[in-house]
């Protein structure tokens, strides 16, 4: 026979795991989701390699502060913002746009003899390159089955760095087609990959 003190200090011991076991099991666990860039099977011209071709220096590339989180916002009609705690990018949703911008423009760029590298400070005073790419983007969210919107700037710089050559503003919007975070995850590609697009298009001809 259990004594009795003893009775009296398990059961509320058992009652706490039962309440924390209760609630680990209503947990819904976290997905994480990156961008896809475009294959180059998508493009026209792909596979070139690039012998004394040009350079272009992609960077910096900016969100806004309410973007750059680890949740995927949303936005619903109106100016409202939703975070999601469980659906989740599984990096910097900025270095995410860096990333998937070089490799779609590298694609598209190819056949051009044109090489796409990710620009950092420390290539200033080198400047190797014949350009530099400058994007902010203002918007970049959507909702759940309805659409995405990418609204983004961009500025071409010459060998320099500094001297804007170009510039544009584009605004794409994009069916999601599904009404999951995949589906949005994926629309959100698809507009970055036609932002890339409208800015390959910018690029001077050797």
């Amino acid at each position: 026979m259990i004594p009795s003190p003893f009775r009296r200090t398990i059961a509320p011991l058992l009652a706490v795991c039962l309440v924390f076991l209760a609630g680990c099991a209503g947990t819904t666990p976290s997905r994480f989701y990156t961008l896809t860039p475009v294959k180059a099977a998508d493009t026209p011209a792909s596979g070139v390699p690039f012998e004394g071709g040009s350079l272009l220096a992609v960077g910096p590339v900016r969100l806004p502060d309410y973007l750059d989180r680890p949740q995927i916002m949303t936005r619903s009609e109106g100016n409202e913002i939703r975070m999601h705690e469980t659906e989740r990018w599984a990096g910097s949703l900025e270095g995410d746009v860096a990333r998937v911008l070089i490799e779609n423009l590298s694609v598209l760029l190819a056949g051009r003899n044109v090489a796409v590298v990710r620009w950092t400070s420390a290539m200033q005073s080198m400047a190797p390159f014949r350009n530099r790419l400058g994007v902010d983007v203002l918007r970049f969210e959507g909702s759940v089955g309805g659409e995405v919107v990418l609204k983004a700037r961009y500025s071409l710089f010459g060998p320099d760095g500094r001297k804007v050559i170009s510039a544009g503003e584009s605004i794409v919007r994009e069916p999601v087609g599904g009404t999951d975070y995949g589906a949005l995850t994926a629309a959100m590609s698809r507009a970055l990959a036609a932002f890339s697009r409208e800015v390959a298009a910018a690029i001077p001809a050797r």
